[in-house]
């Protein structure tokens, strides 16, 4: 007895594979913070003085998002900085004001 088996439609053809947080690394700077999906290395950039980690724009390193949507992509970055907890947004002292605190005067 000979079983054949056929090859469906989709085979050679990529699967859509969806973003997931552990996708992202986040980096947070003075004017918000950057996401940077690791399968493309494209940096998501939020800006955290125009209110609530306002989405500023995207880097791209030639590969755009690959195999995952990219609205799905963008969706995540912004779902991350929406929770990134407030507290890591606290006002970087300047030099003088961080000399003032070290020397306790």
């Amino acid at each position: 007895m000979l079983f054949w088996r056929r090859k469906s439609a989709k085979s050679g053809v990529s699967a859509v594979k969806h973003p997931v947080k552990s996708d992202f690394h986040t980096t947070v700077t003075r004017a918000g913070m950057n996401l940077t999906f690791k399968p493309t290395s494209s940096v998501y950039i939020f800006d955290r003085r125009a209110g609530n980690a306002s989405f500023v724009g995207i880097q791209h390193t030639g590969r755009n998002t690959g195999d995952y949507p990219s609205d799905e992509v963008q969706d995540m970055a912004r779902q991350i900085a929406l929770e990134y907890p407030a507290f890591h947004f606290s006002e970087f002292p300047d030099e003088a004001e961080a000399n003032r605190l070290l020397s306790g005067t």
